[in-house]
């Protein structure tokens, strides 16, 4: 091997690390090590550009790897050619990949040399972009970021109360900078003679051991504040009372969905399930996202059915239908979640605020003209004002679609305006047997973990189950199985966390944080 090519080798190392820690592999210590080969090799190079071409390899195998489940949805669902789908997969691989040469041009044109500043800056700025790439209202992309890793290490979860997901990207890649910095800087270099050796030893193992130090306290208090949090939050909810929730995963192929053919088998399916759960005597049914195979609230039949089979359990049903308005001729559509009532009464409404690239819109359309909509319905989608509301046993639960459960300050919103408890509704059949599903379910452990609410979740074929209040995840359901899944929740009782209050206060101050170390290095070049 070529000494030109170990710098690579070393980027390509990060980059199947960081696959690892991820469902379906969940090898989540390995995230603890995973930048320390990127670290080496980009810092080594002699100008920011050759690093920043090191982070992007690295991003290209991570991102291409680690969202290799949208081939799968353009080409059996958007039914592209193989050579579209893998553009349009190489296409959004290289858009995140850019953020993360970013990190590499800027870390190394910034930090330099100065160890100090490189412990200090690489988490900042790698927290600042994340979130800048996470939170656009429109192209926001939060899939895959770092924080979501350790969803099962339920003690490093429970700071995202108060510095949300990216505080958890955040102490990743701070205690990688420092035992990056440790092991560099614990070797001596430049010393000629036996006497300059010993001494050169001894300061570099002081500082080798200051950056270790720093970042084992570091860790170690962060993983006690966690500890307390747990601790505090199971003696709260063995006090609060607690309510049944049935959640029903009717596993309908997509090819079923829409045909009229199906549609009493579809109707069917949804009843059967229904009746066997409400023998659990809940006290919400759960239906997945677009559940039914007909409008609500225009379909005469359809609409009788849903209402009295409310009537008929006595149990109040929340379920997904798609609508449309038709304005001056103009018809729009939109993703929605109603609630009927024990009596059969539409409750209230919720419309889906943020869209799905691609299969509820297509980004830069003019780029990609290849690319259609993957929804089976034709016109525009429609984007929701504002979070709904809906009334159950005396609490407020606040309800999100699908994609939605991966945006942080969305979800924040229903629990700041009086949520208890949250649902999330979704299809992921579009994702097959493929990692999409198990990730899109991971991030509802740092959803619940932020607002300190229970999440309880329905899909169409996995995976249905609850998150709890600190991150822990239950009664999951396999995929493509039918289930009737009944779970018990503890809505919250107390006030509002300090991210679901303020928001993303943690990651604007590494936005100042970033921009002032910046200038700083900067003024003294």
């Amino acid at each position: 091997m070529s000494k030109a090519s170990v710098p690579f080798l070393h980027a390509a190392i990060s980059g199947i690390i960081l696959v690892l820690i991820f469902p379906r592999f969940n090898f989540e210590p390995l995230a603890w090590f995973a930048f320390i080969p990127l670290f080496a090799a980009m810092m080594a190079e002699k100008t920011p550009r050759r690093a920043a071409l090191l982070g992007f390899v690295a991003a290209m195998i991570f991102y291409t790897w680690g969202l290799n489940w949208i081939n799968n949805t353009l080409i059996n669902y958007g039914n592209l050619p193989a050579a579209a789908s893998f553009t349009v997969l190489g296409l959004l691989a290289a858009y995140l990949s850019s953020y993360v040469a970013l990190f590499c041009y800027w870390t190394r044109k910034v930090c330099e040399k100065n160890p100090v500043r490189f412990f200090l800056f690489a988490p900042t700025l790698w927290t600042s972009l994340e979130y800048i790439r996470s939170t656009h209202a429109e192209f926001g992309f939060s899939w895959l970021g770092l924080g979501y890793s350790q969803f099962k290490t339920l003690p490093v979860i429970q700071m995202a109360e108060t510095t949300g997901v990216y505080g958890v990207s955040w102490l990743i890649v701070f205690v990688n900078a420092g035992l990056y910095l440790a092991w560099k800087t614990w070797r001596p270099r430049g010393a000629k003679n036996f006497a300059a050796k010993i001494s050169a030893a001894k300061n570099a193992v002081n500082m080798g051991a200051r950056f270790l130090s720093v970042t084992v306290i570091v860790f170690a208090g962060w993983w006690g504040y966690g500890s307390v949090a747990m601790n505090r939050h199971a003696i709260a909810a063995e006090k609060n009372p607690t309510i049944t929730v049935a959640l029903i995963q009717g596993n309908v192929e997509q090819f079923m969905k829409w045909n009229p053919a199906y549609q009493k088998q579809v109707m069917k399916k949804y009843r059967d399930l229904t009746l066997t759960a409400a023998r659990s005597k809940p006290q919400l049914i759960v239906w997945p996202e677009t559940a039914l195979p007909f409008y609500y609230g225009e379909h005469s039949v359809g609409t009788e059915f849903v209402q009295g089979l409310a009537r008929q359990t006595q149990t109040p049903i929340l379920f997904g239908s798609p609508r449309k308005k038709i304005t001056e001729g103009r018809t729009t559509h939109y993703n929605s979640a109603y609630m009927v009532s024990a009596t059969g009464d539409t409750q209230n409404r919720y419309d889906k605020i943020h869209l799905v690239p691609f299969g509820e819109f297509v980004p830069f359309r003019k780029l990609l003209f290849f690319v259609e909509k993957m929804v089976a319905m034709v016109g525009e989608f429609g984007r929701g004002k504002e979070a709904t509301l809906f009334a159950v046993a005396g609490y407020q639960a606040g309800v999100s679609i699908c994609y939605e459960m991966i945006f942080p300050d969305l979800l924040r919103q229903a629990v700041k305006n009086g949520a208890h408890f949250l649902v999330n509704i979704t299809n992921d059949a579009w994702f097959g047997e493929s990692s999409a599903s198990y990730q899109h379910m991971s991030m509802a452990a740092l959803r619940a973990v932020e607002n300190r609410v229970p999440i309880v979740r329905a899909a169409n074929t996995g995976v249905s189950g609850t998150a709890d209040a600190d991150g822990t995840l239950r009664d999951a359901t396999k995929l493509f199985v039918e289930a009737a899944q009944i779970t018990t929740i503890t809505p919250r009782r107390r006030g509002l966390t300090f991210y679901a209050a303020n928001g993303d206060v943690f990651s604007w101050l590494c936005l100042l944080a970033t921009a002032a170390m910046t200038f700083a290095a900067t003024r003294k070049k």
